[in-house]
């Protein structure tokens, strides 16, 4: 672990930085660990804030893509960050191991992080992180696109044939009900984390690593349509 040193001078400013004993030339930005997780949680909400006032299909498109994207980072950062602590609180180098593991889908890990833990399993985990599954599925499909081909017929007396086109999966993030549910589902699983550790009032929980202020289990549950 890097330990750095912030020399001041006589006036309070900084005159010197060094990094484990060695001088430190370079600029050096410190935030709490959680700062990590939040910024994509509330980029998220702040993109589909903005959905709801633009008319402009391409530009909600834009929002809609983003916030899908940030919601499902967001989670991925959450639990790479909060199962690091715990791991540590427990001293199990075993979580450590499966933490740094980059194959295989967020779905996975989840389980595989939670079953370690003594904390036990998540309210409805299976549901839960089927969806969280489906949801990282299609977030793959999306950043690592394959160009099928296809074609267009206008049909008429006389016909115009297109070619070279692609049926874009990206339009659906126009709809501003399917980027809510996406990032309500990533909130949820922070949320259903943070109730197995046993924190009662979660809204606390969840605006420490999301960002959101006032987000309780209710009200995700409630927007979601789900006990």
């Amino acid at each position: 672990m890097p330990h750095y040193v912030f020399e001041s001078d006589e006036d309070g400013n900084i005159a010197r930085i060094l990094k484990d004993g060695q001088p430190h030339n370079q600029s050096v930005h410190l935030e709490q660990l959680y700062s990590i997780v939040t910024v994509y949680f509330r980029l998220a909400s702040e993109h589909l804030g903005r959905m709801a006032a633009l008319q402009d299909r391409n530009a909600r498109r834009c929002a809609g893509l983003q916030s899908f994207l940030m919601g499902l980072t967001g989670l991925e950062a959450f639990t790479n960050t909060f199962f690091h602590l715990r791991a540590q609180e427990l001293k199990s180098e075993e979580m450590m191991v499966r933490i740094a593991q980059t194959h295989g889908s967020l779905s996975r890990k989840i389980i595989d992080l939670i079953a370690m833990a003594p904390d036990g399993p998540l309210v409805d985990q299976e549901v839960l992180l089927d969806r969280i599954f489906e949801l990282s599925q299609l977030r793959n499909e999306i950043v690592h696109p394959r160009w099928t081909p296809s074609a267009l017929t206008i049909a008429g007396e006389v016909s115009v044939n297109i070619m070279g086109l692609v049926e874009n999966r990206q339009a659906m993030f126009e709809d501003e009900a399917l980027c809510q549910e996406a990032l309500l589902w990533s909130l949820l699983a922070v949320a259903r984390i943070g109730q197995a550790r046993g924190y009662q009032e979660l809204s606390g929980f969840m605006f420490h690593w999301t960002g959101n202020y006032g987000l309780t289990l209710g009200v995700i549950t409630s927007q979601l349509g789900i006990p």
